[in-house]
Order: C-alpha cells, then sequence, then structure tokens
C-alpha cells in the first residue's frame, strides 16, 4: 500500500537526518577549534618566528577549511534528507485528506482555453493541484502544457513512461528533493535564460592570452624574490601586482554585469545539476525515457557536469564581493577576469544546448506528477487508444473525488455519439461532465484515467460549464457564452474531431429562447456529427431523439424521496429524467408552501 511505504521512508529519511544532524553538531565544535588554534598558533608563530610553529599554523588553517567544507556538504545532505522526510509525510496527508501541499498552477488559468477554466484544471482543489509534484518552475509549466496543450502523437511513448516511472519511487523523490532544496523562482530561471541568450562581449581569445602574461611575471617575480630576496625581483612583483589591480579594475563593468546573473541563478544550477545527475544515473527501458538520457550527452560529457561547472564559475565570481580576496586574488592571477573568459567560453560552446537540458528537467517532473497518480491509485487504467473516433469507459470516476465517496459508470460514445443528460438539481450531472472532461484531459496526456477500463480517440476536447462575464471586455455572460459557442462550431467546421461538453447553456434568456436554442445548437452539432454530450433540466429536448435516433441517445440521473427525504443514487441510466427536486427541496427549506409544491407536481 502506498501509504504504509511513504511511512516507512518517512521514518528513514528523519532518522537519517538526525544522524547526520548529530556529525554537524561535532564538526561545528572542531569548526571552532581549529580555528581558534589557528589564531592561537599564528599568535605564537609573530611571537617565536619557529619554522616549526609557522608550519604548524598553516596545517591548522588548511584543517580549518576542510572542516567546513566538510561541514557544508554534510549540512546539505541534512537538508536534503530533511526534504525527502516532508515530501513522505506531505503524500502521507494527501492519502488521508486529498489536499495537496503543492502550488495549484493558478498562473497558467485561462478563461478562453477550450476547457482549463470549465474543468476547473488550475486553483484550489483543481486537477494541477492535485497532480503537481514539481519542484522547479519548468516542471510546473511542463505539466501546466501536458495538460493544456499535449502533443497527441506521443501518447503511447508517455505511456510508457509513466508506467515505468510509477514504481520508480526512489528516483522520483530525488528528483524532487533536490528541486526543492533552493527557492526555484521563475524569475531566476528567466535570468538564466536571459543570460544564455546574451550575445554580450567577454574577452577574445588574443586578448585574454596577453593578459595572462601578467600574472606570470607577478608570480615569477614573488617565487624569485624568496629565493634570493633581491630587491629587484620584489620591485618586479609590486609593480606588476598593481598593474593586475588596475587591468582588473578596468574589467570592472563586464565582471559587475555577469556577477548580478550568479546571485540570481547560482543555487538553482546547483539544483540542475543535481536533478540531472539523478536523470543521467537511472536505468531507463522505455524509449521517451531513454531518449531524454541521450540528449543529456554533449561531446562525451555529461549535462550534469557541464552544469556544474558553470555553476561553480558564478561561485567563483562572487568572491570579488570579498574586498581582501579580491585583491589577492586578482593582484596575483588576475583570477575574476579568467572567470570571466571562462564564462565567455562555457556559454560559446554548451549555450545552445541547456534550454533543451532544463526542458528535459520539467519533462521527467510532469511526467513524475502522473507516475506519482499512478502510484497512489493503483486501480486506475491506462487508456487504451482508438484508431477512430470514440469514447468507451467502464467504472469510470472522477478523479479528484476520494474512493470511499466516489460513484463509478459506464459510458459509450461510438455507435450513438451524442448524449443528452437530464436530471434533477444535485443529481451528478455536473460532476458526470467533469468525469468525462477530466478524464479526457489526462488520457491525451499520456495518463492513467479512473476507470478499470477506458478507450478513447485523442479528441480535440471543447467545454462550456462555467463561463464567466468580464468586465474588462465589457463582456456579459450571455455574449460570453455565445462566443464559446461559436468557437466550438468554428473548430468542428474546420474539421477537428471534437468532443463536446456542456451544461445548461443559454442560462442568460428566457426559457422559451433558451430550449430554442438548445434544439438548434444539437442540430448543428448533428449535422456536423459531433460527439459530445448536453446536460439540460428540460426534458423537452431530449425528444430529438425522435429525430437523430442514430445520433442521439438519452441518459438521466434520478432522485428519490424516501421517508421525507431526498435521495440520489449519481447512477447513470438510460432515458429521461422523471423526478423533480427544485420545489421539494423548496419546500423543506421552507421557500415554498407545501401546497404550491403540491400544485407543482
Amino acid at each position: 500500500m502506498p501509504n504504509s511505504v511513504y511511512k516507512s521512508l518517512l521514518s528513514q529519511y528523519n532518522s537519517r537526518a538526525t544522524e547526520l544532524k548529530a556529525q554537524l553538531n561535532w564538526l561545528s565544535f572542531s569548526r571552532l577549534a581549529f580555528f581558534a588554534l589557528f589564531l592561537f598558533l599564528g599568535y605564537r608563530a609573530t611571537q617565536t618566528g619557529s619554522t616549526l610553529i609557522i608550519s604548524a599554523t598553516v596545517i591548522a588553517l588548511a584543517a580549518f577549511f576542510i572542516v567546513v567544507k566538510w561541514y557544508d556538504r554534510l549540512e546539505q545532505k541534512v537538508i536534503y534528507y530533511r526534504a525527502l522526510a516532508k515530501l513522505n509525510g506531505d503524500e502521507i496527508s494527501f492519502l488521508e485528506t486529498n489536499r495537496s501541499a503543492y502550488s495549484t498552477g493558478k498562473e497558467y488559468e485561462d478563461q478562453h482555453h477550450p476547457y482549463s477554466y470549465d474543468l476547473d484544471i488550475f486553483g484550489n482543489g483543481g486537477l494541477f493541484s492535485y497532480l503537481n509534484r514539481c519542484s522547479t518552475s519548468i516542471g510546473k509549466k511542463a505539466l501546466a502544457n501536458l495538460l493544456l496543450h499535449p502533443g497527441v502523437s506521443a501518447i503511447k511513448h508517455r505511456q510508457e513512461a509513466i508506467a515505468e516511472l510509477k514504481n520508480k519511487i526512489d528516483f522520483r523523490q530525488q528528483l524532487f528533493a533536490h528541486g526543492s532544496l533552493h527557492e526555484n523562482k521563475e524569475s531566476d530561471l528567466h535570468q538564466l535564460m536571459m543570460w544564455v541568450n546574451d550575445k554580450g562581449s567577454y574577452i577574445n581569445k588574443w586578448l585574454y592570452s596577453f593578459l595572462m602574461i601578467f600574472p606570470a611575471i607577478t608570480i615569477g617575480g614573488l617565487v624569485y624574490y624568496f629565493a634570493t630576496e633581491n630587491d629587484l625581483a620584489f620591485r618586479i612583483f609590486y609593480t606588476s601586482f598593481i598593474v593586475n589591480l588596475l587591468i582588473a579594475f578596468s574589467f570592472a563593468k563586464r565582471i559587475a554585469s555577469q556577477l548580478s546573473v550568479s546571485t540570481s541563478v547560482n543555487k538553482i544550477l546547483q539544483s540542475y545539476e543535481e536533478q540531472l545527475r539523478v536523470i543521467e544515473n537511472e536505468n531507463f527501458h522505455s524509449g521517451l525515457l531513454k531518449q531524454y538520457q541521450q540528449q543529456l550527452v554533449s561531446d562525451g560529457e555529461k549535462a550534469s557536469h557541464l552544469i556544474g561547472r558553470l555553476a561553480s564559475l558564478f561561485e567563483y565570481l562572487e568572491t570579488i564581493v570579498n574586498l581582501l580576496v579580491s585583491v589577492l586574488l586578482n593582484g596575483l592571477f588576475l583570477f575574476h577576469i579568467h572567470i570571466l573568459h571562462r564564462l565567455g567560453e562555457w556559454k560559446k560552446a554548451h549555450a545552445s544546448k541547456i534550454t533543451n537540458w532544463l526542458q528535459i528537467i520539467g519533462e521527467m517532473e510532469a511526467l513524475n506528477s502522473f507516475a506519482n497518480l499512478y502510484y497512489n491509485n493503483p486501480s486506475f487504467c491506462t487508456p487504451q487508444l482508438s484508431e477512430k473516433p470514440a469514447l468507451q469507459g467502464l467504472q469510470v470516476g472522477h478523479v479528484l473525488l476520494r474512493a470511499e465517496k466516489r460513484v463509478c459508470n459506464d459510458m459509450s460514445f461510438d455507435d450513438q455519439k451524442f448524449a443528452i443528460l437530464t436530471g434533477s438539481n444535485m443529481s451528478g450531472k455536473s460532476t458526470f461532465l467533469r468525469t468525462l472532461g477530466i478524464n479526457l484531459v489526462l488520457a491525451r496526456a499520456g495518463s492513467v484515467v479512473c476507470a478499470q477500463q477506458f478507450l478513447f480517440y485523442p479528441f480535440d476536447v471543447f467545454v462550456s460549464m462555467r463561463i464567466s462575464d468580464s468586465l474588462q471586455e465589457s463582456e456579459s455572460f450571455f455574449y460570453a457564452e455565445l462566443k464559446r459557442l461559436q468557437q466550438i462550431i468554428q473548430h468542428l467546421q474546420a474539421g477537428f474531431v471534437t468532443f463536446v461538453i456542456l451544461d445548461e447553456i443559454l442560462r442568460g434568456t428566457n426559457s422559451n429562447d433558451k430550449r430554442n436554442g438548445t434544439i438548434g445548437l444539437i442540430k448543428k452539432l448533428a449535422k456536423e456529427n459531433t460527439f459530445g454530450i448536453i446536460a439540460t433540466h428540460d426534458v423537452v429536448v431530449a425528444d430529438l431523439i425522435k429525430e437523430y435516433p442514430a445520433y442521439i441517445a438519452n441518459k438521466a440521473f434520478e432522485s428519490q424521496i424516501i421517508n421525507d427525504e431526498l435521495l440520489f443514487d449519481y447512477k447513470l441510466k438510460d432515458g429521461v429524467c422523471t423526478t423533480l427536486s427544485a420545489s421539494y427541496l423548496m419546500k423543506k427549506m421552507g421557500v415554498i408552501d407545501e401546497e404550491v409544491q403540491n400544485k407543482i407536481q
């Protein structure tokens, strides 16, 4: 069971983090001790001039830096294991409450998209939030794109990849955890891509080669002075040291421009490096995942190594903010000019590939999100692709409902391509429409769906369920709905095979207009041979089956009144709804009198 696995992993990672934390405490003490020893020995060295004490001072300083480096690495491991522990804790909470701890994708909401707004793909309680296991902005964008604009030609490849990733829980969690170690802001990614695409000038090879003569003179003068104590050698060293500083100062503007990038992207580059390494080191079998791995090798070098090298260059560049270190490094070596040159060389060699590398991270995170859905719901099935337009499902349920509350139904759109769905208020019509829509969205993305069996053609999907008015565009609810219906018709007339989902259309007009408009639209859809379903309270609309018996099927959700209680079974039935609930509920709540309700009946 997924829940027991998550609990075991939570305990394991918490224990590991605790063990490492104890080691950190010991290293923290060691770090302080070595630094205190360095200060003491340094003081004694100035007092005695002893070569032995000077050597010991140097050793103490080296030991201090080694411990500092060791401490930093161990601290990152603690943070990493805590991230893994949090991930498993969040999964446990999700399975128990159905509430996601991750981004809702609200920023991707688009009221003009054919279905995302109507099906509540984004926002609180939406499909994106339910699926999302992406720790980077590129992953979230890739997941949103697969839900909104999936490449239907790659559905089978994504299905194979998701099926393989389902049980690779360690891989999936490692990829997530490494991405979550540093704040992954969209603005930082934007800054990185601006740097990649910037064609600004760096130091050309010939100028760089000429400038490197000066550090050679500086070091040579210093070595010669220590060897001979020759005053001329010291003057050469001193003069070239000053010249190096002046040269470095002349490049200050260029260095500063790169430094502004470094402070934004260095941390996310470290995350990307680790994520790429996780992908590179995994053993994959499906074609799509192996293809991704192959794209992460450039001229015999792995993308993780190259990204790591870039992160190191930016990290070295940041040493310029320490005045003492900057003076020493540039006075002796023209260090930051060297780093500036190396950044330019890296960009020339690899900048064209970095976009693809990051896209692969995003695609892997998106596929991991679907794989996590499969792992958490082993009863879900992988849809079967149909070569001809059709949609059939056994025990199809709403993905976002908990299993104990979910009512599943069989459905078929094959010979009879269009269904008119009638039912009383609260009987489950809108939920069923969303069930169809969300499962179609998942199937097109390559994901598993909430069903025992699911056969589908990768239709374009258009939905009109929750059109809203727009004050910004001075657009009424009714006109906005008409525009959506026009969009559907134009799409159909352009020749696209489309599945249409409509819920109580034309609510902004009177009942006669609404009925006539609904009937007219269905006739138009019949003319275009469109697949789809429409929910309506107007049972008269269901009479269209007489005119289109080979095209239309009537379906219904019924309610019952038992012991003065209104009950719904949410089971889809053939035919037309025969029960009404609105007047009964109004009477029960005291909105209308009982005699009025009896007359209505």
